[in-house]
């Protein structure tokens, strides 16, 4: 399931780049407008929404105020032409990114993310994950398979599973993803976690799985060593 979105901003233009945004992350499901924030907050009240855009400068209130009034834990993305208070935004608990007027598609990307990394397909419990796990590429939910992975790479806003024949992108975090995988992933450099079934072998800069190669990075080969000695 995507998020359901409230976009409270009194410019169509904005409003509509923001829902454009949202339907071609394949992270959303739908779109609500809203111009003003009174109208926000009585849609808020439904209970079916999960993320909010918020414009700092609106007709009825600005954004500081309506995050006052916001009684509701929804996460909050701000967007704002007034880089002051997107700083200080950060002082509200809600808000977990925001946005800075004109509007780019790999900065929204950044911000969502943010927020995805609190709904990750991963499971939160501090145990091993299970094996086999859904995650979201694109506007397909792809099945992956754990044990079948060589290594994960970091991609700019992405990560990709890459399998022996094929790679999966979804918007993880390399960060997220190493406190929840199994204990056989280890982070080799600060761009790859590698799946240590799988290796072939090592030489002293790069790990080999089949014929695939994955750079040692210096600041982990120590933590590598200790691993392999252990096992």
């Amino acid at each position: 399931m995507g998020l359901k979105c409230l976009i409270i901003d009194d410019d169509p233009l904005i409003g509509d780049l923001l829902k454009h945004f949202c339907t071609k992350s394949g992270l959303v499901d739908y779109c609500i407008l809203s111009a003003t924030a009174t109208d926000g907050l009585r849609l808020m009240a439904g209970g079916e929404i999960d993320l909010v855009f918020l414009d700092y400068n609106l007709p009825d209130m600005n954004g500081q105020n309506f995050l006052e009034l916001k009684k509701s834990r929804l996460p909050v993305i701000m967007v704002t032409s007034d880089e002051a208070f997107a700083a200080r935004s950060y002082n509200y608990e809600d808000v977990v990114d925001y946005l800075v007027k004109p509007l780019s598609y790999d900065r929204f990307l950044k911000a969502m993310q943010r927020v995805t990394g609190r709904q990750s397909a991963i499971p939160e419990s501090p145990g091993p994950v299970t094996d086999v796990f859904f995650a979201k590429d694109g506007n397909k939910n792809v099945r992956i398979k754990l044990s079948e992975v060589l290594f994960i790479k970091s991609e700019d806003n992405y990560v990709a599973f890459v399998f022996p024949e094929s790679q999966t992108l979804s918007l993880f975090t390399l960060k997220d993803l190493e406190a929840k995988l199994p204990r056989n992933f280890k982070r080799v450099h600060r761009s790859y976690i590698v799946n240590m079934d799988r290796i072939d072998y090592l030489t002293p800069e790069e790990i080999v799985l089949g014929d695939k190669k994955v750079p040692i990075g210096e600041k982990y080969r120590s933590d590598l060593e200790a691993s392999l000695n252990a096992l």
